[in-house]
């Protein structure tokens, strides 16, 4: 296994101002980014340059709000949705692991943070437990995948057998949150 230390990450050349938007990490670090792992994502896309984003696990809906804002390319003129984000419409039926299920009670309800942007006709909510969404209509369309839903082991599966299925060709990618937590 190769492993990538962030200031490696960091130092790849990008073609886009020092400048970012950014949102600071709740302060219970539940359901979140940290900052660094907000700032290596905002840098991963960079590199990639999606033109289409796809989130499992909406939550808050801060780090939506953090790649919207980031969003390469981005033309105000576009008014298509360049970020589909998944999240649970309840949790009836569910299996969760950890403190996952305290968490997803919390996001029930909760206005999420991109829909405060003036970009936010640029995502698309799903609301759907990612144990029953078909990705046919999203085959091969995302250069752009975070995976950060459920961390139960058979909801990690399929949602990254699903991610797979709607991975564009290259330069893509797809990112794991929670890899290795022990909490799950």
């Amino acid at each position: 296994m190769i492993h990538i230390r962030p200031y490696q990450l960091l130092a790849i050349v990008d073609n886009f101002d020092d400048e970012i938007k950014f949102f600071m990490p709740p302060p219970d670090g539940q359901g979140g980014l940290r900052t660094l792992e907000s700032m290596l994502l905002i840098k991963i896309m960079r590199i990639v340059t999606p033109e289409f984003l796809f989130e499992f696990g909406t939550y808050r809906g801060e780090t939506t709000r953090l790649l919207l804002e980031n969003l390469p390319n981005y033309n105000q003129e576009i008014k298509q949705e360049r970020i589909y984000t998944l999240d649970l419409p309840d949790i009836d039926d569910v299996i969760f692991q950890g403190s996952d299920k305290i968490v997803a009670e919390k996001a029930l309800g909760f206005q999420r943070k991109y829909l405060t942007s003036t970009k936010c006709n640029l995502v698309k909510q799903i609301f759907q437990d990612s144990m029953t969404f078909e990705p046919e209509d999203y085959l091969k369309k995302f250069q752009f995948i975070f995976i950060d839903a459920n961390h139960e082991l058979s909801y990690v599966r399929k949602d990254t057998e699903n991610g797979l299925k709607m991975l564009a060709k290259s330069p893509s990618c797809i990112i794991w949150h929670d890899y290795g937590n022990p909490e799950f």
